[in-house]
């Protein structure tokens, strides 16, 4: 039997520690990101400590040495790559039956006619419920315009009261031709902003994607943006708040440009984040010229989360009311830097801390900022979803642009 040398990578995967007894019972859940893999999987910690080293530069010999060198095991080369096989068939390894995979999943997106998210909201009556109780709860800013809008992209329940100020905020103003969206782009391939022209299909109705707009950036931009559209189909961070605009415009027509925003503070395994950085500022830029230039009335809104603590996100140590109150703390001065339209340093400070509690966003914000320039900003609203329980804790945040 050939032995791969190195042993292939292990594609960009989330991985979930569960315990349900003693230390015996440990495992960790890997979940596809990007829903190509058949089924979730579960593996063992000497299991978890394989998928650490398989980044497509350690040998079957490297990592039984490492097992000798840190755990004082040894472990046999057939198991190690026995689970290397269950990788593979389950299409969780950066390989060639992988991407014949992809491919197979991107030509069934671009055969579709939408992006249909609605086996995720079988319900229509109690989504449209849950949105219309966030929007009677929440306190609109006395602001006589609104040009951009920074809500969340958690769930409704974690997330409700930004969600709640920031959309009453909007919902006082007319109902816009065009709402250009700006998501993160959490597990996609693209290292870049991509963009989809499908038509976004929910349980509350279908919503037209503005093409020729999204033509026209391109056109300016000189790059094609939806190269990898695949990425939107999973990623709820858009589908969000297009929900809430159904709701908003009731039967009044608007128009959505979902885009997806890489993260510039962190490496991409395609691109240095400083390139990144200045990709998504060039993209920023053209935007903003094209929306400036309309006659269409266009609303540019960023679906963003903001830190990400707790041990689903590998904070082993308990989180506690203190580190939450220190991460509350530098949050808020993040936020400061918003409002006093400082976006630049907002990345850059990001950036330069390594991003210890994983913000998710910083793409989408800076982009929505820099495309409305010299526009005011208020922060209206700061949240933590606290979870001790599962030790899962998410902020998030609401703003207006005017």
């Amino acid at each position: 039997m050939s032995i791969p040398d190195p042993l292939p990578a292990l594609r960009s995967v989330d991985v979930t520690p569960v315990q349900e007894g003693g230390e015996e019972s440990l495992r960790f859940v890997v979940h596809d990101r990007i829903h190509i893999a058949p089924q979730t999987l579960a593996v063992s910690p000497a299991g978890y400590f394989v998928l650490a080293h398989l980044d497509g530069r350690h040998s079957c010999a490297d990592i039984e040495a490492a097992f000798q060198q840190q755990l004082g095991l040894h472990v046999p080369t057939e198991q190690i790559l026995q689970l290397v096989g269950v990788l593979d068939e389950a299409l969780l390894l950066h390989n060639e039956r992988f991407e014949q995979a992809y491919e197979r999943r991107r030509a069934e997106f671009r055969a579709a006619p939408h992006r249909d998210n609605r086996e995720r909201y079988p319900d229509a009556t109690a989504l449209r419920a849950e949105i219309e109780e966030l929007l009677a709860s929440g306190t609109a800013a006395p602001v006589h315009d609104v040009r951009g809008l920074i809500a969340p992209h958690l769930d409704y329940a974690r997330g409700a009261p930004c969600y709640a100020d920031a959309y009453a905020t909007l919902a006082q103003m007319p109902v816009a031709d065009r709402y250009v969206i700006l998501g993160t782009n959490h597990a996609g391939r693209s290292a870049g902003v991509v963009a989809t022209t499908k038509s976004f299909c929910t349980p509350l109705g279908v919503v037209a994607v503005d093409g020729d707009f999204v033509e026209r950036l391109e056109s300016r931009l000189g790059v094609s943006l939806t190269v990898e559209e695949l990425d939107h189909l999973w990623e709820h961070s858009i589908e969000l708040q297009v929900h809430i605009l159904q709701v908003i415009a009731g039967d009044r027509p608007f128009q959505i440009v979902p885009f997806l925003c890489p993260n510039p503070c962190v490496e991409a395994d395609t691109a240095p984040a400083d390139s990144t950085a200045s990709d998504l500022a060039r993209f920023a830029d053209a935007l903003g010229l094209l929306v400036a230039e309309g006659r269409e009335r266009t609303v540019v809104l960023a679906g963003a989360d903001l830190s990400h603590i707790g041990r689903p996100f590998g904070d082993w140590a308990p989180i506690t009311p203190a580190i939450l109150a220190e991460v509350a703390k530098a949050e808020r001065h993040l936020l400061t830097l918003l409002e006093t339209r400082h976006e630049e340093q907002f990345l850059r400070r990001i950036a330069v801390t390594g991003n210890p509690t994983r913000i998710c966003s910083p793409g989408c914000i800076y982009a929505a900022l820099r495309s409305l320039p010299r526009r005011a900003c208020r922060v209206l609203r700061y949240h933590q979803a606290v979870d001790y329980g599962s030790q899962t804790h998410v902020t998030c945040a609401a703003a207006v642009i005017w």
